[in-house]
């Protein structure tokens, strides 16, 4: 009976520190979701941009991050349509961007939007 205990605890305890939990290896880090860059012919915009994403009632302004890249959605997987506006430029309004997760995080979706200068 005591070979069967000290087995038992020693399958048990193997069980739960099994390599295979995924979960073990997930990071600290807050990842965006969503990284939008804004430009003008080739040239990054930064300067009175805004950048929106939407998601059925949820909304939210993406906030521009030091990579001069505009960053959103942390840790929120959802179906995005995102806008971006600026004056002097016509308003971009993006197809569906899916923005999926894996078991730790969201799967960051990027896109580079080319404004176009309003028609005079």
């Amino acid at each position: 009976m005591k070979k069967f205990a000290i087995l038992f605890t020693f399958l048990a305890v193997a069980a739960c520190s099994s390599d295979d939990d995924s979960s073990d290896n997930c990071t600290d880090v807050y990842t965006a979701g969503l990284i939008v860059t804004v430009q003008d012919g080739g040239v990054m915009m930064t300067d009175g941009v805004t950048v929106t994403a939407t998601d059925g009632d949820y909304i939210e302004e993406l906030a521009l991050q030091t990579d001069m890249k505009f960053h959103g959605a942390f840790e929120r997987a959802g179906t995005y349509k995102v806008t971006v506006t600026a004056a002097g430029y016509q308003p971009y309004v993006s197809e569906d961007l899916m923005v999926d997760e894996d078991e730790c995080h969201v799967i960051t979706e990027e896109i580079t939007v080319q404004l176009q200068p309003e028609a005079e």
